[in-house]
């Protein structure tokens, strides 16, 4: 069964809708750098990770700074943290070792520009990026699309082709996003076939406003 996570949770009845609907795993974008309309202030983010039932995994999405990435961990002590940024291998690599003695899984973000057909980062070839950052003990890779206008939930999918190529050559689980909604995400899964699928702006009637019944449809596609 392929995994599915719903991410830019921003209140209460998010949370009930996705419950319901069978959603394994819950995003929640905290004090990102850059504005975008999922940001929660650490006050709110810690309300809401609590009202999250058990068996349900919790992620908190941060980026770059790495002393509040520690400190949002510290506090909000979620099953994992999403570094959703521009952080250098280095970082990711001493991230992950200080997450993981805390207990915290780590999830990557591998960023595809669509506009330039290369990933951000160090290592602009995505099988290479994908190579070097396993190396940094990360817990699985979450391959997702950037635009000139957004770091994340840009709406835009990703080449599915090189997708599974980079998927086949992982030794570590990888999280397809970018653009999925309830009426691609069957073909999305069935051509890369990832370890799960995460969603945000294809889940929405409004930006930061969740669909109860997309959601839905979007967790019914993935069980075709």
């Amino acid at each position: 069964m392929t995994k599915v996570k719903i991410c830019g949770i921003m209140q209460e009845e998010d949370i009930r809708a996705c419950v319901k609907a069978g959603v394994h795993a819950l995003g929640f974008v905290v004090e990102y750098p850059v504005d975008v309309p999922w940001n929660l202030d650490r006050g709110t983010a810690e309300k809401l990770l609590n009202f999250v039932p058990p068996f349900v995994y919790r992620v908190v999405v941060v980026g770059d700074e790495k002393e509040k990435v520690l400190e949002l961990a510290a506090r909000l002590r979620p099953h994992a943290i999403q570094l959703h940024g521009n952080e250098a291998l280095s970082t990711t690599k001493e991230l992950t070792k200080r997450l993981h003695d805390l207990g915290i899984q780590v999830l990557k973000a591998l960023r595809f520009h669509v506009e330039k057909g290369s990933c951000l980062g160090e290592n602009p070839d995505p099988l290479k990026a994908a190579e070097v950052m396993t190396k940094t003990g990360v817990d699985a890779i979450v391959l997702d699309s950037v635009s000139e206008k957004r770091p994340a939930g840009t709406g835009q999918k990703i080449d599915w082709g090189m997708a599974r190529k980079i998927r086949d050559s992982l030794s570590i689980p990888l999280i397809l996003a970018g653009g999925l909604t309830p009426e691609n995400v069957n073909d999305a899964i069935a051509t890369v076939n990832p370890y799960g699928v995460d969603v945000i702006s294809g889940v929405e009637s409004l930006p930061g406003k969740k669909d109860p019944f997309l959601i839905e449809a979007f967790v019914r596609a993935t069980l075709v």
